[in-house]
């Protein structure tokens, strides 16, 4: 039986807008933690972290866990944040402001060692049951 977790990013100043609740099939052990670095090429290293709260807001637990778009697609690793979403706090001494996004989908070469001990690699596509899983 596969679960579903429903996320959802409320309008607020990280995520402008925000994100209607999706409902995400799990289909791996989902990561947990405080802040995840990803090195993108050339060396440049950027912390993403969870984001929830009104106004200015504060660090939220980053889940990442691999996850498809729709019944049969092709999955792709997914982190997401608290009910503001994400903030992405750019590369250390880098001069960029912090940016908001209410997800971030990680290309195989960004998933740090450390998560892909958890969630493991890319599953094989295949129909099943589904859960709820709601994170308030």
């Amino acid at each position: 039986m596969e679960m579903v977790l429903e996320y959802e990013v409320l309008d607020c100043p990280n995520v402008p807008g925000g994100l209607p609740r999706l409902r995400l099939p799990v289909l791996s052990p989902i990561w947990r933690g405080v802040s995840l670095q990803l090195e993108y090429g050339g060396g440049q290293v950027h912390t993403l972290v969870g984001w929830r709260g009104p106004k200015e807001g504060a660090a939220a637990e980053l889940l990442v866990f691999w996850t498809r778009h729709q019944p049969g697609g092709t999955p792709v690793c997914l982190a997401i944040g608290g009910d503001s979403g994400l903030k992405d706090l750019g590369p250390a001494g880098g001069g960029q402001p912090p940016r908001g996004l209410p997800f971030l989908a990680l290309a195989e070469s960004l998933i740090p060692a450390e998560v892909l001990q958890v969630i493991g690699p890319r599953p094989q596509a295949k129909e099943g049951q589904t859960t709820r899983l709601l994170l308030g």
